[in-house]
């Protein structure tokens, strides 16, 4: 092979490497939004779960003093609450 078809053959390597390596940094460019879009997803997500279990440990909380207010004071229709079951007149089975 002459100098000249080797020159040639050098130009065509460096530029199908050069295209080869622009596709694959386009798709890293993408990739990495993509990443950036799906992590600030996550993080609100994050966000609304915490603020949730906050929200149901409070609706727990005055649940809770609900019934033992209902336990100390009796319910409105003269039913009290006797541990794990409801009492009146008659008897509620276990």
């Amino acid at each position: 092979m002459d100098g000249g078809w080797a020159l040639i053959l050098s130009a065509v390597v460096t530029a199908v490497g050069g295209i080869i390596i622009t596709i694959i940094s386009q798709f890293r460019k993408e990739n990495r939004t993509d990443h950036d879009n799906v992590m600030s997803t996550l993080r609100v997500m994050h966000k609304g779960i915490g603020r949730v279990e906050t929200k149901v440990d409070k609706v727990d909380t005055r649940l809770t003093d609900h019934l033992i207010s209902h336990a100390n004071k009796g319910l409105d229709n003269g039913r009290r609450i006797d541990k794990n079951r409801t009492e009146s007149d008659t008897q509620v089975s276990k």
